[in-house]
Order: structure tokens, then C-alpha cells, then sequence
């Protein structure tokens, strides 16, 4: 058993370490998640409107427009820093009109690209710091490597955790005050869970 203890207790200091930061900051985001009132910022919009590069409205639209979209974007981010996570487009062909949504967690673009005027026009809304913040934390429009952090760190608070509960449990002279104060932690947690339905 004290081998075991021993064990729980390198587990307990070294699951924390690598997420420390990482605890802080979805602890003080998760605070203004409850409280969006203090949004710390204003959301700044603005709109650009572009010229076309001639290689782009040369280009046959009506042959691969998927394609040519990719082209687009490309080309939007390499000049104008006109970039998202997640990209979803749309392309009428009567128009002819390519529409395009790119979303990140600082700011969403809309993008309407009309290659016969050899025109495009820019709609961007820049979120303040905090709300930024706060998309990181809810995994809104964020790249895959900060879903793969996210679910680890989640990983790792759940080992920190579980093996702090253990480790209090062990303890013979902590153990009655650590019951009590999880069965009150737990009740608590339950009754207001009840009480939100």
C-alpha cells in the first residue's frame, strides 16, 4: 500500500505540471464565461473592398469553382491576412457569386467574390481579448492541435484529481473531513443540477 501511495502521490504533482497554465486558464475564462456582461472589450467590424489578381479572374468559374475557391483563399490570406479555422463556401452560378464564411476564434469574415467585376468585398468582425479567450475555452473554431491539448489537459485534471481524492482518503487523519466534505460538495452539486430542470 505504501508503494501504491507513493505512486498516486508522483501521479498527483506530475498529471498537474504540464496543465498548470492550462488550469488557470480555463479556470478565469470559465468565470467570465458566467458572466458575459463584462465582455472587457468591444467587437470592431469593418469592411474592404479588393481588387481581383487578373490570374484569378481569367480563371474559367464555371468549370471547377471548388477549386478555384481554394485559389481564393490562398490568395486572400497570402495579401490580406484574410484567413479561418472553419471554412464553409457557397457558389451561385447564375450570379456568378462565390460566398465565402471563415471563422476563427478572434473574428469571423464573410467574403462575396464576383469574378466577372473582377471584385471582392470583405465583412470582418474582430472579438475583443476576452472573448477570444473565451471561444478558445468553449473549442469554437479553433485549430485540431488545441482540441487534442484541450482533451488532454481535460485527461490530466481528472488524474490530478482523482488521485488528490485518494491520496485525502488515505490520509486516517484527514478521512472523515475529507467524507464529509465531498458528500457535501457532491449534494450541493446534485441539488442545483436538480434544480436547473
Amino acid at each position: 500500500m505504501l508503494q501504491l501511495n507513493r505512486w498516486v502521490r508522483w501521479l498527483h504533482v506530475y498529471s498537474a505540471v504540464p496543465v498548470l497554465l492550462s488550469m488557470v486558464f480555463f479556470a478565469v475564462t470559465g468565470f467570465f464565461l458566467n458572466h458575459p456582461e463584462m465582455s472587457l472589450g468591444d467587437t470592431r467590424s469593418q469592411q474592404l473592398e479588393v481588387q481581383l489578381p487578373d490570374e484569378i479572374i481569367e480563371l474559367d468559374w464555371q468549370e471547377n469553382p471548388t477549386l478555384y475557391s481554394l485559389r481564393v483563399l490562398t490568395w486572400l490570406d497570402e495579401v490580406h491576412a484574410v484567413r479561418g479555422v472553419r471554412i464553409e463556401l457557397e457558389w451561385e452560378e447564375d450570379e456568378p457569386l462565390l460566398m465565402l464564411v471563415l471563422e476563427g476564434p478572434n473574428a469571423s469574415r464573410s467574403v462575396e467574390v464576383y469574378p466577372d467585376e473582377g471584385r471582392a468585398e470583405v465583412f470582418s468582425l474582430t472579438l475583443p481579448l476576452m472573448q477570444m479567450l473565451n471561444n478558445v475555452h468553449r473549442v469554437k473554431s479553433v485549430s485540431e492541435a488545441w482540441r487534442w491539448f484541450s482533451d488532454l489537459s481535460a485527461v490530466l485534471m481528472l488524474i490530478f484529481c482523482l488521485t488528490g481524492f485518494w491520496l485525502l482518503f488515505m490520509n486516517r487523519l484527514q478521512r472523515v473531513s475529507t467524507i464529509s466534505w465531498v458528500s457535501v460538495g457532491s449534494a450541493v452539486f446534485v441539488l442545483i443540477i436538480y434544480l436547473m430542470h
